[in-house]
């Protein structure tokens, strides 16, 4: 799965990120291509965007493939619509049935 990322916004295609970037008058490396190939990448990623390392070498293995300057930029805007199986996944979580 690929993901782009441009000034705290997030996209599915490199598109749309680029309309967004060109619009915000940024520069080209403003936007930031994600690849995330299985389940550790996106657990890393989701952790990263949560809770940065407080060292380097704690982490680093699964979070190399993920720039510093993606976490530093990460936003969620509170009034997004959560998908359905990220909603159902954090229930099963806090009810002590995850996976």
């Amino acid at each position: 799965m690929i993901v782009y990322n441009v000034k705290r916004r997030w996209f599915a295609m490199k598109g749309a990120a680029e309309q967004y970037r060109i619009r915000e008058k940024l520069p080209p490396d403003a936007t930031i291509k994600i690849g995330i190939a299985d389940r550790t990448q996106l657990a890393a990623l989701l952790d990263a965007l949560c809770e940065p390392p407080a060292s380097p070498a704690e982490g680093a293995t699964q979070l190399a493939a993920v720039p510093e300057r993606v976490i530093d930029d990460a936003f969620v805007d509170p009034d997004l619509d959560i998908p359905k199986f990220l909603r159902e996944s954090w229930a099963r979580l806090m009810a002590g049935k995850g996976d």
